[in-house]
């Protein structure tokens, strides 16, 4: 028999927040041209460590919402999750919007980060109300992959995987409005949301299979490296594409982040009470009030200074002029953009202040 999930669980959120903090390093990095290689996002084809921060997020998602809906005496709430899912989604567009203010409701950036968030957590909670165990879960990350993969292969004039090119392309240059990211297709665009909520479906039918059965770090891992392994079977005929999003992407991500998460699970009775680990629960548990922080930081230093220039460049090239190695730099510089972003968090969190939706 099956012991229990807990209410909470906090490697879970340890992961949650060690994943947030890795999303500002990636997103903060002082130099595009000067940062290691690994933090920068593929510029299309092929992974970096950039590119797992997002999608992990996403499979976090389908994990903590069936212990958020399946715990006992929860109460489904229909218009508090479509009220979590909708300020989700407008909290994305309005932080897009201190990036880049705009009048143009053309010019505004409709897709993001966040608002990927919120169709991806809607998804997973309709799922985990209208069903239980894992297995449809499973299926239907499965048919979204399987239907993605066939959008992208066969449908077109002509199909193809390209830049801007073939059905996600076109989806992208006649339903996506405010493209201020690239002008013939969107990183978060129409095609590719499909394969990224089965990000979080995994997600829903790893937890779902938790919650049925014991299950140990070592078998939890071995799955991670199970769809792993399955991925880098697809990538001949589906290359890793974050920008596409495709089925190999998708299952190498998914089986990273649970390949971390057996290891971290396996690990937390160790080191649970650690400062460190603590540190990165309180993290996950006001993840979404970090990420408004550091962009709303990421706004402040993109606005140009009387001189023309932004306090960004200023900022790294001051950093640069110590004669560091700019790569080392351009860490250096988001290191103390997250540790700029955790201190206000900080602050914050001992007011009570923390962004609940």
């Amino acid at each position: 028999m099956a012991t229990p999930m807990p209410l909470r669980d906090q490697s879970l959120d340890a992961f949650r927040g060690t994943d947030v903090l890795l999303m500002i390093i990636v997103n903060v990095q002082g130099s595009d041209a000067a940062a290691f290689p690994m933090l920068k996002h593929a510029e299309w084809n092929g992974l970096t460590f950039a590119d797992l921060v997002f999608p992990i997020f996403l499979l976090i998602v389908g994990l903590s919402t069936p212990l958020a809906l399946d715990r006992p005496g929860a109460v489904i709430d229909w218009p508090a999750i479509l009220k979590r899912a909708f300020w989700l989604f407008m909290i994305g567009v309005g932080l897009s919007w201190l990036i880049r203010p705009t009048l143009e409701p053309d010019l505004i950036r409709w897709t993001g980060v966040l608002q990927r968030i919120a169709i991806g957590y809607l998804a997973c909670a309709a799922v985990v109300i209208a069903t239980r165990g894992a297995g449809v879960a499973a299926a239907l990350a499965a048919a979204l992959l399987v239907f993605h993969t066939v959008m992208l292969l066969y449908v077109g004039s002509p199909p193809g995987m390209a830049p801007g090119m073939g059905i996600s392309g076109w989806l992208d240059q006649n339903f996506i409005p405010g493209r201020v990211l690239r002008t013939t297709w969107e990183p978060e665009g129409i095609l590719s949301t499909f394969p990224s909520i089965a990000n979080g479906l995994i997600g829903v039918a790893i937890m779902r299979w938790m919650q049925a059965r014991t299950v140990g770090a070592m078998t939890l891992g071995g799955v991670g490296m199970a769809l792993i392994l399955l991925g880098v079977a697809l990538s001949p005929i589906l290359p890793i594409n974050k920008n596409l999003w495709t089925a190999s992407f998708a299952l190498v991500t998914c089986g990273i982040g649970i390949a971390f998460w057996a290891v971290l699970r396996g690990l937390w009775p160790k080191i649970g009470r650690n400062a460190v680990a603590r540190w990165t629960v309180t993290l996950g548990q006001a993840a979404l009030t970090l990420y408004v922080v550091h962009h709303i930081l990421i706004a402040i230093i993109v606005r140009q200074m009387p001189n023309g220039e932004k306090l960004w460049k200023i900022s790294f090239d001051a950093l640069a002029a110590t004669g560091m190695n700019p790569a080392v730099a351009s860490l250096l510089f988001a290191g103390i953009a997250a540790a700029i972003s955790c201190a206000v968090l900080s602050w914050l969190r001992r007011r009570g202040w923390i962004l609940k939706v």
